[in-house]
């Protein structure tokens, strides 16, 4: 997936070419300030957080080998980063099975570029291009397995005891379960948990948290 880096001030310049650039070529441009990166204007649709390049490319290159009539390559690229933002959950809700449905559709992209690769009709470039894919899905998949079951033990450890949640005592709870984690890890899932309203934010400054009434 095309992507560029810029300064804010740079991008302040440019905004409307390079939202253009994201809505019709599916370009991501990271927005840096002082050298660092604090924001991304992506295609609409698209999570920032979702699966690596190399693994959009590579499922472009399978549903699109050639694209119909009408189609630009910005428009297929954003039907296949909703499809496969789709297959890529953010968020554990409650009630859940562990495996998701989606995580079966990431596993189904997988099989069909593994399917490609043995009919042996590619390139050796294009060969390369669908294994790094396939290894990018894969470690998607892992990660996705760790996330869920980071939250699970959480959210029964939080049902158990109730009261008031900070990152210390998430990582504890965690750790208790054998899970190592750091406290940004920790935060990430109290996150998770409170959108599904399980949780209640109490500090605007601070992620500090109760538990929230049934």
């Amino acid at each position: 997936m095309p992507e560029n880096e810029l300064g804010i001030e740079e991008v302040r310049a440019q905004l409307g070419d390079l939202v253009d650039d994201a809505h019709y070529e599916g370009h991501i441009t990271r927005i840096t300030r002082r050298g660092r990166h604090v924001a991304s204007i992506v295609p609409a649709g698209m999570k920032a957080t979702g699966l690596p390049d190399a693994a959009v490319e590579a499922a472009v290159d399978a549903a699109w080998p050639g694209l119909p009539e009408g189609i630009t390559m910005g428009e297929a690229r954003r039907r296949v980063i909703a499809a496969l933002n789709a297959a890529h959950p953010h968020m554990i809700e409650p009630g859940e099975p562990e495996v998701l449905p989606d995580l079966a559709r990431l596993q189904d992209v997988s099989a069909n570029i593994e399917k490609q690769l043995s009919e042996g009709a590619l390139s050796g470039e294009q060969q390369q291009r669908l294994q790094k894919a396939v290894h990018g899905i894969a470690e998607t998949i892992r990660e996705i397995r760790v996330r869920m079951t980071h939250q699970q033990v959480l959210v029964t450890a939080i049902q158990e005891e109730g009261g008031t949640w900070d990152a210390a005592r998430a990582v504890a709870a965690l750790s208790n379960a054998g899970h190592a984690v750091d406290d940004k890890r920790a935060r990430s899932v109290m996150r998770r948990i409170a959108a599904t309203g399980q949780l209640t934010r109490t500090s605007p400054t601070r992620a500090i948290y109760d538990t929230t009434e049934q």
